[in-house]
């Protein structure tokens, strides 16, 4: 029903995640990052506090293996879940419950681990990490996707339409790079998400400055102009005098 990859690049200290499933919202419920500290992803029959718990202990420090050993002893409902880890010295670790009924595989990578379950064959996981590992030179977030379509491409999940996906990755700050989700598709969920992060990517690096440094990212001109004009038209010019202040922002061009 779900099959998802974690990755880590080393030299940013970015956690990431891509994942889809035929139910809907799965980046909300499945998928658990910290920069620099680790990824977890807890699905099947999901329970989004073991996905919690897990990325606690990893942001306490403790490897993929204890992390997953300490997630499975807190739940009576272990064996209806698919657990899987990855901590920051590129270590995984994971859990298939018994009482999962389907074809259900992982395949660790260097930096990544790749879960599924409900699969429409053994291999879907193995593409999946073969496709990480294609092109070490791209971004994180484009490994992780393009794992994801490989997936896809694979035979993904066994019967059902593909009506939810994410991209994650994190970031410095606490500000993540990508939090990008389809909650709802007509079955096109892992194509919805390339579209979406093919015209977000452009502005991934102009919205972290909004964030970390507002002063130097200019006001769009249409935007500033046209705020004006309302205000003019509503008769607020006393109330938000932005025309009479114009040097106190940047306006683009």
């Amino acid at each position: 029903m779900t099959f998802s990859i974690i990755g880590h690049c080393d030299r940013t200290g970015s956690f990431g995640a891509a994942i889809t499933t035929s139910d809907l919202a799965v980046g909300g419920r499945c998928v658990r990052l910290i920069h620099g500290r680790g990824a977890m992803l807890s699905q099947h029959r999901t329970d989004s506090r073991l996905g919690d718990l897990g990325i606690g202990l990893l942001n306490e420090g403790l490897s993929a293996s204890e992390t997953i050993s300490r997630v499975v002893e807190s739940s009576p409902d272990i064996e209806w879940r698919q657990l899987g880890a990855l901590d920051g010295r590129g270590q995984s670790a994971t859990y298939h419950g018994r009482r999962m009924y389907s074809i259900y595989t992982h395949t660790a990578g260097k930096h990544c681990l790749a879960l599924g379950n409900i699969l429409d064959n053994d291999q879907v996981t193995a593409a999946m990490v073969a496709a990480f590992h294609a092109d070490p030179a791209l971004s994180l977030a484009e490994k992780l996707l393009r794992a994801l379509e490989a997936g896809h491409e694979a035979g993904g999940e066994v019967a059902g339409s593909l009506r939810s996906s994410a991209l994650q990755v994190t970031g410095e700050h606490g500000i993540p790079c990508y939090d990008l989700r389809i909650d709802i598709s007509d079955a096109k969920a892992v194509e919805d998400l390339r579209a979406l992060y093919e015209a977000y990517k452009g502005r991934e690096v102009a919205l972290r400055a909004v964030a970390l440094s507002p002063d130097t990212v200019p006001v769009q001109s249409n935007l500033f102009e046209s705020s004006i004009a309302r205000i003019k038209e509503l008769g607020l010019d006393a109330r938000f005098p932005t025309a009479l202040h114009r040097e106190n922002w940047n306006v683009a061009s």
